[in-house]
């Protein structure tokens, strides 16, 4: 039976659990939505959704969880509330902007956090070959944003604790053709100032350097890079560099097999292998959603399962680890 869901936000993040909803109604189930606007409220409500502006109205609807992606505004106090209710939280990762003292005042919440890039079909393979380059010792990150980033370096390099050993980092001011926004592509062909920032955090024996772009969401110019490195390869979001028995070099790219979903034309991924290893295989094919939406189905249906994910606990650590990047 599908988790029963009330929903706080309508923002672009929201729209991930309404879609998930609508391809999955086996796993999710939005039975109420709390937004801030009555004319957004009507606008959900036109679209068969139950859309309320009252956080009372919105929580007397019987639920199994409540999902938080309402962005900063009001977010603390909105989980302490939640917290009083005794409530089970699925919460985006919205603890930056939180105080020292409000962070620890949530700490013992019950509930999840929405850090899902561990479980996106890039992160989820790379994960997944950490074996082949045996001991690894350093991660090489682009593309990520502050708490996002420390959560996967947490999981690669195994580093427990916020607090690095040494923490290096140089900004560097530059411009760059302008190709798109948070709205979408552009092509008025002009020029952008940003920032990129590289940090680079030792945690004993472990290096993370973090390199991120003020722009780098929104640009067309930009993707997500990683190196991470082991005593035995290398791996990238490209392939995986080794050595064979023979002790020659080895080269295996990672292949990610999209398919035609029957009826709608879109592409959808079955699975991703390296070699004759299969390393991912999508659990929701063939419903039509992106990698950020598969993750986001994966960590619903651990919640339903019973299986460790990502906690409120551990969106706060990384919260306080990403402040430093």
């Amino acid at each position: 039976m599908a988790m029963k869901a009330v929903l706080f936000g309508t923002g672009w993040r929201s729209m991930f659990y309404i879609r998930i909803a609508k391809a999955l109604p086996e796993l999710l189930e939005i039975v109420s939505v709390c937004t801030r606007k009555r004319e957004r409220a009507e606008m959900f409500g036109a679209e068969g959704l139950n859309a309320v502006t009252d956080s009372t109205e919105a929580l007397s609807v019987p639920h199994d969880i409540v999902i938080v992606s309402s962005g900063p505004d009001g977010f603390f106090s909105l989980m302490k509330m939640l917290d009083e209710r005794h409530e089970t939280v699925l919460a985006e990762t919205t603890f930056l902007s939180l105080s020292d003292s409000e962070l620890d005042e949530l700490s013992s919440m019950k509930g999840f956090v929405a850090e899902q890039y561990q479980y996106t079909p890039l992160f989820a393979s790379a994960i997944a070959s950490l074996d082949i380059i045996g001991n690894v010792d350093q991660l090489y990150l682009s593309g990520l944003h502050n708490h996002h980033a420390a959560s996967i370096a947490r999981l690669v390099l195994g580093f427990s604790g916020c607090v690095p050993d040494e923490i290096l980092s140089t900004s560097f001011p530059s411009r760059i053709l302008c190709t798109g926004t948070r709205k979408g592509m552009t092509v008025n062909g002009g020029m952008e100032n940003y920032e990129r920032k590289i940090r680079t955090l030792r945690f004993g024996d472990k290096l993370f350097i973090n390199d991120f772009s003020s722009n780098q969401y929104a640009s067309y110019l930009y993707g997500k890079h990683f190196e991470i490195r082991g005593d035995r390869g290398v791996i990238t979001e490209r392939e995986v560099r080794t050595v064979g028995d023979d002790g020659r070099p080895v080269v295996l790219p990672f292949i990610f097999h999209r398919d035609w979903t029957t009826g709608n034309g879109s592409l959808t991924l079955s699975h991703v292998t390296l070699g004759s290893r299969t390393l991912f295989s999508n659990p929701f094919y063939p419903a039509s959603l992106n990698d950020d939406e598969i993750a986001i189905a994966e960590i619903l249906r651990r919640m339903d399962s019973g299986e460790d994910c990502p906690t409120i606990l551990s969106g706060i650590e990384d919260a306080r680890t990403g402040r430093l990047l």
